[in-house]
This record gives C-alpha cells, sequence and structure tokens, in this order.
C-alpha cells in the first residue's frame, strides 16, 4: 500500500513538473516525508529534478527563451548551491524541518493576506534572486515557488517560464549532486530510488510537456499560481 501512494505522489509530481517547468520536489516533498526522512529524500529528489529538467532543455526550441539577464540568475543559483549543501551537511533533521516549516508558513501568510509582487526588476535583483534560490535548492531541494513569484514579476510568456526553470534546476541540481556526493549523501540507495522514480518521471514530464503547447499564456499562469497557492496553503 505504501508503494501505491508513491507512485501516486511521483505521477502527479513529474506531470507538473512537465507542464510547468517546476513543481517536482514541492508536489512531491511534503507527502514522501511520510515514508522517507528530509536527507534521505532530497538527493533523490535533486536527481529527478535534473533528469525531468534535462528533458525540457533537450527539446528543439524556435527562438532563444533565455536572455542574458535571466542567464546571470543561473549563474549565482549554481554558486549559492554549494553554499546550501554544505547548510544541510552540518544541520540536523529537526532544525532542517523547523527551516522548511517556516519557509512555507512565509509563503502561505503572503499568498493569503494577498501581497502583490510588483518592482522593478534590474541586473542585480536577478543576482540577488540568484542567490537565494540556489541556497534553497541546495539546502531544502525546493526554489519553485520564489522563483515562480520572481518569474511572473517579470512578466515573461509560459515558453521563457518553464525554459528558465528547466536550465536553473539542470544547473542547480548538478551543482548540488556534485556537493552530496563530497559530503556522503549520494549514496546506491539514492540512485535505487531514483531508478524506482524514473519511469513515471519520464511518462509525466512528456505528457505535461503536451499540456503546455495547448495551454494559453492566462490559462498557464493561473496554474502556476494555484499550484504556487496550494502547495503553500
Amino acid at each position: 500500500m505504501d508503494y501505491f501512494w508513491i507512485i501516486l505522489i511521483i505521477a502527479v509530481a513529474s506531470l507538473t513538473k512537465g507542464m510547468t517547468g517546476f513543481g517536482f520536489a514541492l508536489v512531491a516533498f511534503p507527502p514522501l516525508l511520510i515514508f522517507y526522512s528530509p536527507k534521505e529524500l532530497i538527493p533523490v529528489l535533486i536527481l529527478c529534478i535534473l533528469l525531468a529538467s534535462l528533458m525540457i532543455v533537450l527539446q528543439k526550441k524556435k527562438r532563444k527563451l533565455v536572455n542574458t539577464r535571466f542567464q546571470s540568475l543561473i549563474v549565482f543559483g549554481a554558486l549559492f548551491t554549494m553554499v546550501g549543501v554544505l547548510t544541510l551537511n552540518y544541520i540536523s533533521e529537526r532544525t532542517l524541518m523547523v527551516i522548511m516549516s517556516i519557509f512555507f508558513i512565509l509563503l502561505a501568510s503572503l499568498s493569503l493576506l494577498g501581497v502583490k509582487y510588483s518592482f522593478k526588476l534590474t541586473d542585480l535583483s536577478y543576482r540577488i534572486a540568484g542567490a537565494i534560490l540556489g541556497f534553497l535548492t541546495g539546502s531544502i531541494s525546493i526554489s519553485g515557488p520564489p522563483l515562480a513569484l520572481f518569474m511572473n514579476v517579470a512578466r515573461v510568456d509560459n515558453q521563457v517560464f518553464r525554459e528558465v526553470f528547466a536550465w536553473f534546476s539542470v544547473v542547480t541540481a548538478t551543482i548540488a549532486l556534485i556537493g552530496y556526493g563530497l559530503i556522503g549523501l549520494l549514496t546506491l540507495e539514492t540512485i535505487k530510488m531514483t531508478l524506482l522514480f524514473l519511469p513515471l518521471l519520464f511518462v509525466g514530464s512528456f505528457i505535461g510537456k503536451r499540456l503546455n503547447q495547448y495551454a494559453s499564456p492566462a490559462y498557464f499562469k493561473k496554474i502556476a499560481w494555484l499550484l504556487h497557492f496550494f502547495q503553500v496553503s
């Protein structure tokens, strides 16, 4: 019975990732904590995110989707991902759970209060955002909600939204996995668990991509915001 719920969770998370470019860890992490510990689960989710994101970035594109500002966001994300990894190595699982709880409560509060995110974005804004998001990726594997908020402020279309998320995930997940390997969190069990999830990951991402192509920009943004609100509420 445990495997049924685990498979269902991964299937829904993969579909979400394929359609929006983000949300895999956001959807999968909280319910999977019922079955696994945070430090056991985070490397697996990062590896799954890397594989799913690779499928997105390797797809043929009709135009350039990642401009220089988003490239700087990704670079700073990569640099600070390792800082997050080192933080994960030196904090206890109890402390990690407290940090994640505060993170979700903060986002939920902003959503419930109807806070509007409207400000002028500068080159420095992209770098600061990249640093914060990279740290979150390395430490708790979840950077989707704040990046989604940032992307909505930047007013990008759904293709750019999905592509930037995918590239950010590929780069930061690669750095995170190197860090996990160095500190001993990337184990044989991590690989086994990832292989168990792999078929669902590919199928869900493939179907999600097809759905993304048929979604209008307005509908896509509603889905992204609904996902963000539902997960942080």
